[in-house]
């Protein structure tokens, strides 16, 4: 094989290359763009997306139970302690 028979098809990949790519990259955005404005609209009517008061008072609520949770936790903590003081001795009353 020499030089001149790799010519014309470097120059035909030359072309063909990005010619396929715009093809494919317009075909792409044109069959997709529509699928995401359905799939889009749908969600917005469906009710999925929330926005104002619903959001704020979510907040309010998960912040309430998070301070909830906390409470447990320092009265775990605190139960552990004193259970921890009774089993090692320190608790024992001597008269």
């Amino acid at each position: 094989m020499d030089l001149r028979m790799l010519v014309p098809i470097f120059g035909i990949l030359l072309v063909m290359i990005p010619v396929a790519g715009l093809t494919f990259g317009l075909t792409l955005r044109l069959a997709v763009k529509p699928f995401v404005e359905t799939l889009a609209r749908a969600l917005r009517e469906s009710g999925h997306v929330t926005n104002g008061p619903d959001l704020s008072e979510q907040i309010l609520l998960l912040r309430e139970e998070v301070e909830m949770l906390n409470q447990e936790v320092r009265h775990l903590k605190s139960v552990q302690d004193f259970d921890r003081t009774l089993l090692s001795g320190q608790g024992d009353v001597t008269g």
